[in-house]
């Protein structure tokens, strides 16, 4: 029987990328319930933030930070592009009413001005943003905040030490062997992904390009979006500030009025 290869392009709203981070690859990028409580009390603690207060989620993946602030008598309003996601956010949402607000957008679409006394984006993906939408994205986000107020993100994607060569690896799931190809030039990354199915004899390959959003490089777009009081570090809780090519956190706040 000859083999189907079915290639996609690398989107977190793509219906198959959707399947199959949700089936292999669920808690390691969309966190755990537990892990999101521990982050939200992290982030209260760290601004002083307490209810009553409107909170903004960008990205909200499967809604459990959402869940945690509303939990904590906050309101909500949280959004992510991913249909297969924001049905499982409002799984959550629904034991909070009107609380929580979940809807599929992205954040081109946001709107609302001076409103949140939080915004929040976990494991906040840049890369397939170029340095102008990304700014357009801050200041949508900077104009949604009460002058005043925070935004605070932890930065995932792919941050690599740069100009790295091919890595290859593989690993077998429980239907499936997954093998990836991985390297780095001066300002992207790239990477290739096998899912081989051999009791139908499918392949679907995924490949994906982004672009390698740094401290350095983050810091003067948040800045030119109008932001203030720029503070970026390793993650939340931590003092040093993050090296080059590495996953980071920052806070930032919208001026006062």
């Amino acid at each position: 029987m000859k083999t189907h290869i079915e290639e996609v392009r690398w989107s977190l709203v793509h219906p198959i990328v959707q399947e199959l981070l949700l089936k292999y690859y669920r808690e390691y990028l969309f966190s755990t319930p537990d892990e999101a409580e521990k982050e939200v009390q992290q982030i209260l603690d760290l601004l002083s933030l307490r209810p009553p207060g409107r909170v903004l989620d960008i990205g909200c993946g499967l809604g459990y930070h959402a869940a945690s602030f509303a939990r904590r008598d906050f309101e909500v309003l949280a959004f992510d592009p991913g249909e297969r996601y924001v049905e499982i956010a409002r799984q959550q949402a629904a034991w909070f009413g009107p609380k929580i607000d979940i809807r599929q957008m992205e954040c081109s679409s946001l709107a609302e001005d001076a409103h949140f006394d939080l915004a929040w984006a976990g494991a906040y993906c840049p890369g397939q943003l170029s340095p102008s939408e990304l700014v357009a994205d801050f200041v949508r986000i900077h104009n949604a905040l009460i002058p005043g107020q925070w935004f605070v993100a932890t930065v995932a994607g792919k941050a690599r030490a740069r100009f790295s060569p091919r890595v290859r690896h593989w690993e077998e799931k429980e239907d499936c062997f997954v093998l990836e190809e991985e390297w780095t030039d001066a300002s992207n990354c790239y990477g290739d992904s096998w899912f081989v199915f051999p009791d139908d004899s499918r392949v679907i390959k995924v490949t994906e390009i982004d672009r390698i959003y740094d401290v350095a490089e983050v810091e003067p777009l948040l800045r030119q979006a109008g932001f203030v009081d720029i503070q970026c570090y390793a993650d939340l809780g931590a003092k040093q500030r993050a090296n080059p090519g590495e996953h980071f956190a920052f806070r930032c706040r919208r001026p006062g009025a």
